[in-house]
């Protein structure tokens, strides 16, 4: 069945469910909170696509920088999809690349503009599709910071005549490696920095150490990708080692989490959005809840019994994960209900991403011990409630909100997702 986007308290339909189909003026960048924040998102991103295309133009990209732009371009999704399982859980730091850093600073080491800014888009939209699936106004953002202090430090590399890279690396080229990863990292800082706000320095600081760690590498691959190519895998391998076994972690601390499904349980996951949203405070366009209620489980678990209605519940919080960015809270909070808190998310895009998780869900099949007759694979759907939980408001609040809309959607054939009015409770 062919679930409806419906707004609980209303009835109306809103048109198209995908991001890319939803019209300029309802992007959520227009929903920050001032007009200042959004000129200056929208003044970055616009810097950045005229300072790469005269940088393309200026300085074309050479036929010898091809291969190894490929072995960058190759070692950073290897990568990247090696160290998925600790990017989905790490928390945000200023670079948005992330895990991908090193082979981006290695580009703007030792390719044109064009080039070292390709690995910088290859790099968002494997975040996208991959990893974290932010607001996109928030993707295209950190994409145009990074490529602007990328283009800044290899303008300085340029400008000292380090660029082309030697294969032996005197005293100066080092200490001008060394100013120019501090560029990279300097300018993307005061861009995100500005665009959202400072944070807390304890706060930040792991953030920071992570962040420079991660470029200084990327000097020493771009040095390999062309004094010794065969040893940048070996490069690659420690990386994603030491990633995966702790330096990118940054996981949220002093939570629990369910045994049977992996996401944190409802009291840790209540207590963990309460956190959140008393830190974002009135920064950013405020915060979203999805409440999540699996439809007829209770059949399927006395048809099958527990074993599968267990692996359908892991089925389901494993599409969650995978379905929402590493800063969102993902919770058990009942037997077969779970809560998503999704900050810095306005309620239509909230929509969109609730939309996408109840399709999702209802194309995941669990296998059934072979037998004779019947079916083979058992599925679910879920029925989402979805409340906006802006400023000056509270997480309780929302919630009575979002598990009204759950009510509704039951009540209107289930498998449906439904948002309810600002200002709706449980009433």
């Amino acid at each position: 069945m062919v679930g409806d986007s419906t707004v609980a308290a209303g009835g109306g339909r809103r048109p198209g469910r995908f991001l890319l189909a939803v019209p300029l003026q309802r992007w959520a960048v227009w929903r920050l909170p001032r007009r200042g924040q959004v000129l200056f998102v929208v003044v970055v991103d616009v810097l950045a696509v005229a300072a790469v295309a005269l940088a393309a133009v200026r300085f074309p990209p050479l036929a010898s920088m091809l291969p190894p732009f490929a072995l960058l371009a190759g070692g950073m999704l290897v990568t990247a999809e090696l160290s998925r399982p600790v990017e989905r859980h790490r928390e945000d730091t200023l670079l948005g690349p992330g895990v991908d850093t090193p082979w981006v600073f290695a580009g703007v080491v030792v390719l044109r503009p064009g080039l070292a800014v390709a690995l910088v888009v290859l790099s968002a939209l494997h975040q996208w599709f991959r990893v974290r699936r932010r607001p996109v106004y928030r993707q295209v953002f950190g994409a145009a910071s990074t490529a602007l202090a990328g283009l800044v430090a290899g303008a300085f590399l340029t400008a000292t005549r380090v660029k082309p890279i030697a294969a032996a690396l005197d005293a100066r080229t080092v200490a001008l490696l060394v100013l120019a990863g501090l560029m990279f990292l300097s300018v993307n800082a005061a861009l995100v920095t500005a665009a959202d706000g400072p944070r807390p320095p304890r706060e930040a600081a792991p953030g920071h150490a992570f962040d420079a760690a991660m470029t200084t590498f990327g000097v020493l691959f771009g040095w390999a990708a062309l004094a010794a190519p065969l040893f940048v895998p070996f490069l690659a391998g420690a990386t994603v080692v030491l990633h995966r076994g702790g330096l990118g972690r940054g996981r949220r601390e002093h939570v629990t989490l369910d045994p049977g499904t992996g996401v944190l349980t409802a009291a840790s996951w209540r207590g963990a959005a309460e956190a959140e949203v008393t830190r974002l405070g009135r920064h950013g366009p405020g915060q979203a809840v999805l409440l999540l209620d699996l439809d007829h489980f209770r059949q399927l678990n006395d048809r099958y019994g527990a074993r599968i209605g267990d692996a359908v519940l892991r089925a389901v919080a494993d599409t969650l994960r995978d379905e929402v960015r590493a800063a969102d809270l993902v919770g058990r909070s009942g037997g077969e209900e779970f809560a998503v808190l999704l900050p810095g998310t306005g309620r239509f895009d909230a929509m969109a991403i609730a939309e996408r998780i109840r399709l999702r869900v209802a194309s995941t099949l669990v296998a059934l011990k072979a037998s004779g007759d019947g079916p083979q694979f058992v599925g679910v759907t879920v029925s989402i409630g979805v409340a906006g939980c802006g400023p000056d408001e509270v997480l309780a609040d929302a919630l009575l909100a979002a598990e009204a809309a759950v009510l509704r959607a039951k009540a209107a054939g289930r498998n449906r997702t439904f948002c309810a009015e600002p200002g709706l409770s449980s009433s």
